[in-house]
């Protein structure tokens, strides 16, 4: 196991059983209809920083909350370990449980007759944080996450953004070094999911947190976080720096927004260039140029590409390359959306 890794997650696997019930008819009791073995994890390894931000990509029933569950002590894999802080989660459960804080999506972490200000006092005792540390360290949570203006109304009365909020600081109230999250933003509107993304990433770059995200949003994953996992049926079909997977599966495309329109012919007989599309804009006619991935022969492209425009005295608005999105990249990866 390399030290180097706060969360290490070394060649795991797991596989659940599963079974479908069902009613025959009205007089025949119920019976076994089908088992199915599911395979979440499948030699999955990834290690997290401390002050990293790792995003988990997957479809529906890829494996990502299987694997959430396996750092957090939950769930136990069937083959590999994991380990937190140098320490095996199935051998040292109780000392990793203080040293993890975890949401997990669907969860009703609060007691909803409580204030946000009495669960993180209760929750704080239960995971042995007492006294003048416990008072301080819940309302600087609560102002961190700007709830301070709500932490003495029943968490009943609170909007889903700030239910979502108060299971945050609740994660957060023994200071664990280890943050999970299990799609924090889904079915938020737009300015609590922009608070809770403030949030995640002042955590992680000031307080210098290992946060575990996983997320259905391509959006959130592409924001805020610095290393992508995208599995697939148990599988990590990818693994690598935000900027480097958008890197590896980027396509050479420049567009270059024109003036007027001209016919796509004037750029016959230039070699590198693969395809030629065209395209009208509010703002002016746009042509994309898809050239060869070879960086001198794509430089040479361009210049001839250029310079033809410019003799037949066509003005250059703007020139910018196509930019590759984490939504492509999945959809490549998995064929899912």
């Amino acid at each position: 196991m390399r030290n180097e890794y706060l969360v290490r997650i070394d060649r795991v696997d797991k596989t659940f059983k599963t079974r479908h019930l069902f009613y025959k008819d009205d007089t025949t009791p119920r019976r076994l209809f089908h088992k199915k073995l599911v395979q979440a994890a499948c030699s999955i390894d990834f290690g997290i920083r401390a002050g990293e931000i790792f995003g988990l990509l997957g479809p529906n029933g890829a494996g990502k909350t299987t694997t959430v569950k396996m750092v957090s002590g939950l769930v136990r894999p069937d083959r590999g370990a994991v380990y937190v802080d140098g320490l095996n989660v199935d051998k040292k459960r109780l000392q990793v449980l203080k040293k993890v804080g975890v949401v997990l999506e669907g969860t009703r972490t609060s007691i909803w007759p409580l204030t946000p200000y009495e669960n993180l006092m209760y929750y704080g005792n239960l995971k042995d944080v007492k006294g003048k540390v416990l008072k301080e360290r819940a309302k600087s949570l609560l102002t961190f996450i700007g709830l301070d203006h709500k932490q003495h109304v029943e968490v009943r009365k609170l909007s889903r953004g700030e239910k979502q909020k108060l299971a945050i600081c609740i994660a957060l109230i023994a200071d664990p070094p280890v943050v999970l999250l299990d799609e924090p933003t889904t079915g938020l509107d737009v300015q609590s999911s922009r608070n809770i993304k403030d949030r995640i990433l002042e955590m992680t770059r000031e307080q210098g947190k290992c946060v575990l995200v996983t997320t259905h949003d391509m959006n959130v994953a592409q924001e805020i976080c610095d290393r992508i996992g995208i599995i697939d049926k148990g599988v990590l079909v990818a693994c690598q720096p935000k900027e480097s997977l958008l890197d590896v599966f980027s396509d050479p495309v420049f567009e270059f927004r024109l003036d007027r329109l001209v016919p796509s012919s004037i750029l016959d007989g230039i070699a590198h260039i693969n395809e030629i599309t065209m395209r009208v804009e509010e703002e002016g006619p746009v042509v994309a140029v898809a050239l060869e991935p070879d960086l001198e022969a794509r430089s040479r492209a361009l210049y001839e590409v250029v310079q033809r425009f410019r003799d037949q005295g066509v003005l250059l608005r703007s020139v910018s390359q196509r930019q590759q999105t984490l939504e492509n990249v999945f959809l490549r990866l998995t064929g899912k959306r």
